[in-house]
C-alpha cells in the first residue's frame, strides 16, 4: 500500500500536463485588468483631447465674427459641443466671453455667454485659484486689446471601473484675439 501511494505521489509530482492551465488561471486576472486599464486610459485620453478640440473650435469660430448676437453664440456653443462626439455633449459645459484689456493692462469682461447660464464676471478673472496673477496671463494683457476667452468642462465617467475611479472632470481654456476686428460686440449678451 505504501509503494502504491509513493508511486501515485511521484506520478502526480512529475505530471506537467495541466501546468499551462494553472499558470494561465493565475495570470489571467492580471491580464484582464491590464487590458481594461489600458482601454480606460486611452478612452480618457481621447475624451480629454475632444475637450481640447472643442475649446479651440469655440474660440476659433467666435473670433471670426465682427459682431455677434446671443443666438449666434448659442449656435456656436451647440456646434462646438457636438465636436465631443462620440462622448455625450450633455456632460459638457461651454462658455465664451470677450475680455477687454484697459490702458493700464487690467482685464475686464465685456460680455459672456454660457451653456449652463453661469456667466464670467470680471471678479472671476482675479479670483482664479492657483494663478497668482489671475486668469488672464500677463503676456496677453496688451493695453487696448480684446480677447476671446473660451472654456469647456466635461464630466467624464469611465466606461470600466466607474465605481472604483469615479467621474473625472476635464477642463480646458484658450484665449484668442478677434481676427476681423479689434472688438466683437454682442447684442443680447
Amino acid at each position: 500500500m505504501n509503494s502504491l501511494i509513493r508511486t501515485m505521489t511521484r506520478r502526480l509530482r512529475d505530471d506537467r500536463r495541466g501546468l499551462g492551465a494553472v499558470e494561465f488561471a493565475m495570470v489571467a486576472p492580471f491580464l484582464i485588468l491590464l487590458y481594461l486599464g489600458g482601454y480606460q486610459l486611452m478612452d480618457a485620453t481621447s475624451a480629454y483631447r475632444k475637450v481640447t478640440t472643442t475649446t479651440r473650435t469655440l474660440a476659433d469660430v467666435t473670433s471670426r465674427f465682427t459682431s455677434v448676437q446671443s443666438s449666434d453664440l448659442d449656435n456656436i456653443m451647440g456646434a462646438a459641443a457636438s465636436g465631443m462626439t462620440p462622448y455625450s455633449a450633455s456632460n459638457a459645459t461651454t462658455r465664451v466671453s470677450e475680455i477687454a484689456i484697459s490702458a493700464a493692462g487690467m482685464p475686464s469682461v465685456v460680455w459672456s455667454r454660457a451653456s449652463d447660464g453661469v456667466l464670467l464676471k470680471t471678479s472671476d478673472l482675479y479670483a482664479t485659484p492657483g494663478v497668482p496673477s489671475g486668469a488672464v496671463p500677463v503676456q496677453l494683457r496688451v493695453p487696448g486689446t480684446n480677447l476671446i476667452y473660451a472654456e469647456v468642462s466635461y464630466a467624464y465617467t469611465p466606461v470600466a471601473g466607474a465605481q472604483l475611479i469615479g467621474p473625472m472632470n476635464f477642463r480646458d481654456r484658450i484665449f484668442m484675439n478677434p481676427r476681423r476686428s479689434t472688438d466683437i460686440p454682442c447684442t443680447g449678451c
